[in-house]
């Protein structure tokens, strides 16, 4: 079959017609502004700055006019980390909803946030139907109209816009500049750290065991903290703060009534009678990461298969710990009985307890003043009471962490938050451990719907490198507290944390304050870095 050859007078008409539709998209693309809706699509990546108008004309009465096209030059001659454009007063949201209907008006600047993930749920989620605005009330100058914007967009431009703030720029440092285990000088080998136990046993300590502690001293030390007397705060700050760098101040707590008041009998009968909910497992292990296929009822639980999709270990579950409610003086008795093994295979654990809301009165005894007040706005004030044989397993915690040890002595092994995926973070289902009262056993019976996302699947004490090929690349820290210490553990810090108890008092008992973080990221997302939380521009 021949073809016939086409006509070049067709094809050189047809280029010209496709040229000039491109050429027509492209004057409508620039001569156009925003829609709402564009709005909805612009936001998932950026922050947007709008100026609103009558059907996309721009006049130069408007108020804010000179000042919105500064800002709009800037943008489009250099990356300012926003999206700055006219917008159609009458355009309405998805729901029907238009800006006069909030209360805008023609010649306003209004902002809309870049919208963040939700990655706590991993089902579906309705599209959101509008983004809120923020609008702007202020002289018309550029600077003005820049502090607007770094304050809503949460960036760090200069009054001129041309570049960074000085704020900008210290947040550039403090970026740069971050502690990395990896860098300390104590750093000799990779390998040797992950061929012994990450424990810290002593021969004197009768709780050690030789099939758990093997000698290990033909191998390099793990690196520790650096331990310190107290700073100042300026030196807090500026030395581990905002360069996310644990430390132990030692000697801390020495003068605190609650170090010489809290004993077991102050305790009891000051809250014998108050009701407490406490954690118990069978072997002391808190939270740690096992196959899903030892629970009774893995394959009844149907997981959606929407979430399944999203689960990076479907295979496996975290292990919650059984609870129990009692009151203090029981709780004790428990605690005590577990000490001098008259009960077995048992842990029992008041964790993470809130002092203010079960035991207010002990808040007296606590000098916080002592530590950096002011610094951080604080979060929680939690006890930490148990046996003293308890291990936590490797997660992290979104709070920069004030850990202060009162009695017996915690080994809290870090691993820093830069690289997320050598600790395979991500949501994992969770299950909760079964306690027979009358039996006085654990099973493994309820599993859940909900996921844990601050869990690491890594197991640090034997880790399956064929499974977790990237952990072998981390660097651990032993951050050791001895009696009267405090550790600063900064937000996002992976640790995993082993409890000895005080021998005379048979127990382990710290306090800790979780403060809003100074640096802080989204989570969970082994992608996403630290930086500078909004909430402390002011430090910078």
């Amino acid at each position: 079959m021949i073809r016939e050859k086409p006509n070049s007078k067709f094809v050189n008409l047809g280029l010209v017609l496709v040229l000039f539709w491109y050429i027509c998209c492209c004057v409508s693309a620039l001569s156009g502004c925003l829609t709402l809706d564009n709005v909805l699509t612009r936001a998932r990546f950026s922050c947007v700055v709008a100026l609103t108008s009558n059907g996309c004309a721009t006049y130069d009465q408007y108020p804010y006019n000179k000042a919105f096209l500064e800002l709009k030059n800037l943008s489009l001659s250099r990356d300012l980390g926003i999206f700055v454009d006219y917008i159609d007063i009458d355009s309405k949201w998805p729901n029907g909803k238009s800006l006069h209907e909030e209360n805008i008006e023609t010649g306003e600047i209004v902002l809309f946030r870049k919208l963040k993930k939700d990655r706590t749920c991993l089902l579906p989620s309705p599209t959101k139907q509008s983004v809120a605005p923020i609008v702007f009330s202020g002289v018309s100058g550029l600077s003005t109209l820049v502090d607007f914007v770094n304050d809503g967009c949460e960036t760090y431009l200069s009054p001129s816009g041309e570049g960074p703030s000085i704020e900008g720029l210290h947040r550039n440092e403090i970026l740069r500049t971050m502690f990395h285990v990896k860098n300390i000088s104590d750093v000799q080998s990779k390998q040797v750290f992950h061929l012994q136990p990450f424990q810290y046993c002593e021969k004197k300590d009768k709780s050690c065991s030789d099939k758990k502690h093997k000698d290990h001293s033909n191998l390099h030390p793990m690196p520790k903290c650096e331990k310190v007397d107290l700073p100042t705060k300026s030196e807090f700050f500026h030395n581990y703060v905002k360069i996310s760098k644990p430390v132990i101040f030692r000697n801390v707590l020495k003068n605190w009534p609650a170090f010489s008041k809290w004993s077991n009998k102050y305790l009891r009968e000051k809250y014998g009678k108050n009701n407490v909910h406490i954690k118990l497992t069978p072997l002391g292990e808190y939270e740690g990461v096992e196959p899903r296929n030892l629970w009774e009822n893995h394959q009844k639980l149907k997981i959606p298969q929407a979430v399944l999709d999203q689960l990076p270990f479907p295979d496996m579950v975290v292990v919650r710990p059984a609870t129990k409610n009692l009151n203090f003086s029981s709780f004790m008795d428990l605690v005590e009985k577990v000490s001098n093994r008259t009960i077995k295979d048992m842990s029992a654990y008041l964790e993470y307890s809130s002092i203010p809301d079960h035991l207010p009165e002990l808040e007296e005894d606590i000098i916080e003043e002592s530590l950096f007040p002011g610094l951080l706005k604080r979060d929680q004030l939690n006890i930490w009471l148990s046996d003293g044989q308890t291990l936590g397993k490797l997660h992290f915690d979104q709070y920069d962490n004030l850990l202060c040890q009162i009695s017996g002595r915690k080994q809290v092994i870090m691993f820093d938050p830069h690289n997320n995926q050598q600790m395979y973070e991500g949501h994992i289902p969770e299950a909760t451990l079964f306690y027979n009262h009358t039996a006085n056993t654990f099973h493994r019976r309820h599993l859940l719907e909900s996921t844990s996302m601050v869990m690491s699947p890594v197991d640090i004490l034997k880790p399956d490198y064929s499974r977790f090929p990237l952990f072998g690349e981390t660097y651990p820290l032993n951050c050791t507290l001895e009696e009267g210490d405090v550790l600063y553990m900064p937000s996002f810090w992976w640790h995993e944390v082993q409890s000895y108890p005080n021998r005379t008092a048979g127990r382990n008992l710290a306090i800790n304050f979780w403060y809003e973080p100074f640096l802080t990221r989204e989570f969970p997302c082994p992608d996403c870095r630290l930086d500078v939380n909004p909430k402390y521009r002011h430090l910078l």
